[in-house]
Parts: C-alpha cells; sequence; structure tokens
C-alpha cells in the first residue's frame, strides 16, 4: 500500500540556488557595465533579456568565452575578459536562515543542489561559498543542457537524491518550478526570503526539522 504523504518519511532535501540560498542583484553589474559602456542600466538590462545570451549560457549551449565575446559584442564594451568576470560574478549575497538551515540539516538527509546557472558564476560561488561542498550532488543546467522546468533536469535531480520523489522535499522560489517539480510527485515549497521562516514552519510541520 502506497504510503500517504503525511507518512513520508523524507530522504532527500533539493535546494535551489539563487533567490534561495544566494541572493543576487544583477543591478550592480549593469551599474559598472553602463560606466565602461555609456548605455543606461535599464538598457543593458533591456539587451541581456532580449539577445537571449544568457538562456543560452545557462543551458550550457554556448561557452564562457563564447558568452563574455557575445556580450562584449552587444555591448560594445571594453572590459578583458578576467575584467567581466569580476564585474558578473560580484552579484552574491548569502541568505542566512537558508545557510542555517543547510547546516543544520546535512548531517541527516541527501542534500543535493539544482539551479539555472552558468559555467562562470558557478566556477566563483563554488570557491568562495565552502556551504556548497556540504551537498551531496550539484544538477547544473549549463552542465545537463538543459533547464527547470523541464522534467529531464528534475528527473536528474531524483536520480541524485537517490531516493523516490515522494522521499524528496523541494524548495524553489518561483512557483512554475516548484510546480513542475510538484508533477513528478515531489513535495514542494515556493520560498519568500521576504517570509524565511515560512519554511522553517512547514520543514517542522513535515517533521524534517
Amino acid at each position: 500500500m502506497p504510503k500517504r504523504k503525511a507518512d513520508t518519511k523524507f530522504k532527500a532535501i533539493l535546494f535551489d540556488l539563487g533567490k534561495v540560498i544566494l541572493d543576487f542583484n544583477f543591478e550592480p553589474a549593469f551599474k559598472r557595465l553602463s560606466k565602461a559602456t555609456g548605455l543606461q542600466p535599464v538598457e543593458i538590462e533591456w539587451h541581456f533579456m532580449n539577445s537571449g545570451l544568457e538562456v543560452l549560457y545557462d543551458g550550457g549551449k554556448i561557452s564562457s568565452r563564447q558568452f563574455y565575446t557575445g556580450v562584449k559584442k552587444l555591448l560594445k564594451h571594453p572590459l578583458g575578459y578576467n575584467e567581466f568576470k569580476k564585474v558578473w560574478n560580484e552579484i552574491f549575497t548569502p541568505i542566512p536562515e537558508a545557510v542555517r538551515l543547510i547546516n543544520r540539516l546535512h548531517s541527516r538527509y541527501r542534500l543535493v543542489l539544482i539551479s539555472n546557472t552558468n559555467a562562470m558564476h558557478y566556477a566563483y560561488l563554488k570557491s568562495k561559498y565552502p556551504l556548497l561542498g556540504k551537498f551531496h550532488r550539484h544538477i547544473l543546467s549549463f552542465r545537463e543542457k538543459v533547464r527547470k522546468p523541464d522534467r529531464r533536469i528534475y528527473r536528474k535531480a531524483v536520480k541524485a537524491c537517490q531516493a523516490h520523489p515522494y522521499e524528496i522535499f523541494y524548495i524553489d522560489d518561483r512557483k512554475d518550478l516548484t510546480d513542475a517539480a510538484g508533477n513528478l510527485g515531489m513535495r514542494t515549497f515556493t520560498f519568500d526570503r521576504k517570509r524565511p521562516q515560512e519554511l522553517v514552519k512547514k520543514m517542522e510541520a513535515l517533521r524534517i526539522l
């Protein structure tokens, strides 16, 4: 007889990265690029939104060098590759409540990270934040060549969790992404970084904590 959801014993916790573990804000990067190009930050944001370069890069369809070259051509900025990396990467800040949760959970559950991210950001974050080393596996869009909410990346995550979908608790900041995972049988929570205690309450109610 299948377990009811209320009786589920969770074996793995699946965390999104951006806006769950680390907040990010592209505005400082756009301002720095504005100084280098003469374009207004809002114009730079528009170019990124409409060029499709970031989607290609996160999806592993282009390399870091190709992304840099594409942005250089798009914005006509004079920055060298290493200068651009610094501008592009320095946009993250940890979310303290999530950090505390991971430190509590990592010895009790299998922790897996799932993220739509790119090679440049990932290399930077892995070197800067040892917290990411507490995860047993990292499922990353640029490696898998597919982005959330595609079912293929969630299936990879389920396999990495070494658990049935109903034994996985998944946290993301976007409802469309938690809904997609829920359709595969995972228990999910849509995280609001302005109300982090709601996640703690949910985990306590499910006896995860």
